[in-house]
């Protein structure tokens, strides 16, 4: 049996996935890459974005909705950086395959504060322990060779997961997380 929780979690690690696209968060978000540096990038032109593997925790939360928009985001920021994106595999030069790692995480913090007295040594210092559980994500997408069905690039944003915004919104995230994970492709030789 799954506990209150647990579900409460999982439910908001769902929906907050177009909000993690987003980069939303207080600080900004960054995309770490790696490249495989014997691939050839310069004679890439189509990539094909595979089917999203819901075999995995995470994904299993995401709607069909969800991912056909992440999907359209991707292929998007491709298309605006001169890509092709084709339905047919074989006329591909990479695959893109993307995943989200979901983990649960607790920030504690503990302040120092004056007493509420207003003068000098009129009463002890106040000390407050504030604890929150959040929900941690990391959005990554993986270029793979076809011909060595093996990746040749990878990148990764992680966040905070937030509830969802308003569709709007959503969207611009959508497309803001795209650019930002598509960023250091192709990687500089």
């Amino acid at each position: 049996m799954t506990s209150p929780l647990r579900s409460l979690t999982s439910l908001i690690a769902g929906v907050g996935l177009m909000m993690f696209l987003a980069g939303c968060g207080s600080t900004p978000i960054e995309a770490f890459s790696d490249f495989d540096d014997s691939y050839d990038f310069g004679d890439v032109q189509t990539l094909a974005i595979l089917p999203v593997d819901r075999t995995m925790k995470a994904e299993t939360l995401i709607s069909d909705l969800q991912v056909d928009r992440i999907n359209e985001a991707l292929a998007t920021e491709l298309a605006n950086r001169g890509y092709g994106v084709v339905e047919d595999r074989s006329k591909a030069d990479l695959y893109l395959s993307w995943h989200l790692v979901t983990r649960e995480k607790t920030d504690i913090r503990s302040y120092n504060a004056s007493s509420a007295y207003n003068c000098w040594r009129c009463g002890p210092p106040v000390s407050d322990v504030s604890v929150r559980t959040y929900t941690e994500g990391t959005f990554i997408v993986d270029l793979i060779d076809p011909n060595r069905n093996r990746s040749v690039w990878r990148s990764t944003i992680q966040s905070r997961l937030k509830a969802q915004p308003d569709p709007d919104q959503a969207a611009q995230n959508r497309a803001k997380a795209a650019k930002l994970v598509l960023a250091p492709f192709p990687p500089e030789a």
